[in-house]
């Protein structure tokens, strides 16, 4: 017995090697890994170093990384070559992805008014009122970070077109993992499977700085915080030798070096991960430490990003020896030399090569708003269409302020066609999450003419996309007001809209020998109207309104003007309005139009003959020669009345701020307060602009105003009676809002008027 399974085991072996030699079977090889840890935007050094490692014609055939290694690391698996990863990283806008950037041009009037006024927006809901048994509280609705899912996995999704699908990392032109960490249970968890965007945007979802990212029950952030160099993990792989790749550095820490959250951040990351770090770093056979100094964690600029990446590929040269010992031990355990290979077709990078939409699907809304997004976003089935024609519809989406995360997926079609998928035709698929209905708004400033100012603002059902809505203002200050409207939206057709508006203004009027008077003005007003529901850049509206107006002059001041002038009085007014603004920001446009016109038929219900007309316009251009520091804003204000004795409708101009005090107030640089003028006005403006540091901004401006009556023989001779304002202004734009300081003079007809303005916050 014992010799008849000696004989099978013999002529087992005899045919193995028979079959070897038959086949020509090349003995397995020595499998090399890369380990790339975080960093943020230090990590860029990465990319020198695989430069390098290509160039020695070094074959990678694991990646591992986490958080900024992980992105790297997975585009690199992906296919993209360490110079087509320099020109993604170095190109990004990443200012847009990590503010979660919503281009101006796209916003909604609400979202800009917002954007405008307010320093603080909050969305909420009220079911923690209604339902007793709810775990919610308004606490509890507040953001889990400063960033969302919705860019970021746009972004990823983008570059990961071919690979979206749930999938074997394995499968991928390099085997790849990458690591997160779970914050229910504290535990490392790596990616060798699922989805690669949402892998590589779990390991760097930096706590409060991007929105934690939910899997299989799990709330997954930054790899970092248990495993931020995951050498281990490529051991598990498979990989032979490990070339580890780490951003570090060794020099002592103190109290000056944890002055930003970055820095306490990475500090926190370093101190959690020390014991598994040095483990890990004795794993590698290689350990690189490229000289990152002088660079943080968000110096995601192009020149930053090139020289990080210069830096690393000059570390790398430093370990040329060690790199042949590895392309030699390679090559010998082959049998022949060995060059990298991918085991798969590259991804797609849909932000140069475009491809050809076959359907386009959205899902989280209702058939009726599908149809109005499709139509409103520009996209048509059978297009063809790059990253940016589908991130600009992405953009006209998330400005209706209805959705809170929007993703989209452009995926290869999987409709078979003669049992072939479709090639190079793909489906573009939106997910939708509607956004918290309600919003509370906060608003500060502080200006030497008003003194402080706060705003406080509440839109129910705002963020939803049609329906009833209301909203409530109250602005306290020495001269409050309050706005209360309620809106009906249809998105098919318009917004009807019904509010009441109460302001209490004090203020200096200018006399002509520029002495100021005391005046308090208020004022009830109901007005009905019909607008647009989201038309980009331009709005319009149709409506009329009833108003109460009184003012009141301090005793010893009645003498100087007829007090008739001052009296009562309720108007029923017309209107029509209409506004254009393509402007790239609210305060510090670099480039775009904002032109107005506003048309008012004006009947006083006390007096029959009191019928008064007048039209006003505004127009500003910002012109910046080749997206430089210089800005020339060319500007025209104007307001064309016939005759009235009512002063609330008298032509007023005066301060920087349109609508000040009168709805109709121009603004005049020269004069903090505000002045009036005859039956027409007209005033000419130019301010220039230069960008001198950072968000500091100087601007010189200078206006000319002039008024006319069209019962003069001569109108136009008036011009040369005009007065002049100068002024030069310095400027802050900080997270709070615009802190200004002007200085200006006001002169013409043997006047002369000197004066400062300073002012913090928003304009409300």
């Amino acid at each position: 017995m014992k010799k008849i399974y000696l004989l099978v085991l013999i002529l087992a072996a005899s045919l193995m090697l028979q079959a070897q030699t038959k086949t020509n079977i090349e003995p397995p090889r020595l499998k090399v890994g890369v380990v790339l840890g975080g960093g943020g935007a230090k990590g860029a050094a990465h990319i020198g170093v695989l430069k390098y490692m290509e160039e020695m014609g070094i074959p990678v055939d694991y990646v591992a990384g986490t958080s900024m290694g992980s992105i790297l690391g997975g585009l690199y698996a992906l296919g993209y070559s360490p110079d087509q990863l320099t020109q993604l990283i170095g190109g990004m806008d990443w200012s847009a992805y990590i503010g979660n950037k919503i281009d101006r041009s796209t916003m909604s009037n609400e979202m800009r008014l917002r954007q405008s006024t307010m320093l603080l927006n909050v969305p909420f809901s009220l079911q923690s009122l209604f339902d007793r048994n709810s775990k919610v509280s308004f606490i509890s609705q507040l953001p889990s970070a400063y960033v969302n899912n919705s860019s970021l996995i746009n972004l990823f999704n983008d570059l990961c077109v071919g690979y979206q699908e749930e999938m074997d990392f394995n499968k991928l032109p390099i085997p790849f993992a990458c690591v997160a960490t779970d914050m229910i249970s504290g535990k490392e968890v790596v990616f060798r499977s699922g989805s690669v965007p949402t892998a590589m945007r779990a390991s760097m979802a930096i706590p409060g700085v991007f929105s934690p990212v939910e899997v299989d029950g799990m709330v997954l952030v930054d790899g970092g915080l248990v495993n931020n160099f995951p050498a281990d993990v490529l051991k598990e792989m498979g990989a032979d030798i490990i070339i580890g790749i780490e951003i570090t550095s060794n020099k002592d820490v103190t109290a000056d070096d944890l002055k930003s959250l970055p820095q306490v951040f990475a500090r926190l990351v370093t101190n959690s991960t020390s014991a598994k770090r040095e483990e890990n770093r004795a794993l590698c056979d290689l350990y690189i430490v490229p000289d990152v100094s002088g660079y943080g964690m968000l110096s995601f600029n192009p020149q930053a990003i090139d020289s990080l990446v210069g830096r690393g590929y000059k570390k790398a040269t430093e370990f040329h020896e060690q790199f042949m010992r590895v392309k030699q031990a390679v090559d010998h355990s082959a049998g022949h030399s060995v060059v990298k290979t991918l085991h798969a077709p590259k991804a797609k990078n849909i932000a140069v090569d475009s491809v050809l939409i076959r359907s386009i699907t959205i899902n989280g809304t209702s058939d009726s708003q599908n149809s109005w997004l499709i139509r409103k976003g520009r996209l048509k089935v059978g297009g063809q269409y790059t990253q940016s024609n589908i991130e600009k519809t992405m953009q006209i989406f998330r400005g209706t302020g209805c959705f809170d995360e929007i993703t989209y997926q452009v995926k290869q079609s999987d409709s078979l066609h003669q049992n072939r998928l479709l090639e190079g035709v793909y489906d573009l698929k939106v997910n939708m999450k509607p956004a918290k209905p309600h919003v509370f708004g906060l608003g500060l400033r502080y200006d030497t003419e008003e003194g402080a100012a706060l705003l406080l603002n509440v839109g129910l059902n705002e963020k939803k996309f049609g329906g009833s809505k209301f909203n409530a203002s109250i602005k306290l200050s020495y001269s409050p007001r309050i706005n209360l409207t309620y809106t009906y939206a249809a998105p098919a057709l318009a917004n009807f809209s019904v509010a009441y508006d109460y302001r209490d203004e004090h203020f200096k009027w200018m006399l002509d020998n520029y002495k100021g008077v005391n005046i308090h003005y208020y004022q009830h007003k109901v007005s009905g109207y019909i607008s647009q529901f989201h038309l980009l850049n331009l709005s319009t509206a149709v409506g009329v309104s009833y108003s109460s107006n009184s003012f009141d002059l301090a005793s010893t001041e009645e003498s100087l003007i007829d007090s008739i002038i001052f009296r009562q009085n309720r108007l029923f007014t017309p209107f029509v309005t209409l506004k254009y603004d393509n402007l790239d920001d609210s305060y510090f446009a670099k480039r775009g139009i904002s032109a107005q016109l506003k048309a008012q038929y004006h009947f006083d219900t006390k007096d029959r003959e009191g019928r008064y007309f007048d039209l006003g316009y505004a127009f500003q251009a910002y012109i910046t020669p080749n997206n430089g520091k210089w800005t020339i804003i060319p500007q025209f204000y104007g307001r064309h009345r016939s005759i009235s004795w009512l002063f609330n409708l008298w032509n007023t101009f005066g301060g920087e701020i349109t609508g000040r005090h009168f709805e109709g107030q121009l603004p005049f640089i020269g004069l903090a307060s505000v002045a009036d003028a005859n039956e027409n006005l007209d005033i000419l403006r130019c301010d220039v602009r230069y960008n001198f540091y950072g968000k500091h901004y100087l601007t010189a401006m200078y206006n000319y105003m002039f008024q006319w009556s069209s019962w003069e023989a001569n109108p136009l001779a008036t011009l040369s009676n005009g007065l002049h304002g100068a002024g030069i202004k310095y400027a802050y734009n900080s997270f709070l809002g615009p802190v200004s300081f002007t200085a200006h003079w006001a002169g013409g007809s043997g006047v002369s008027h000197f004066g400062a303005y300073f002012s913090f916050g928003y304009t409300f």
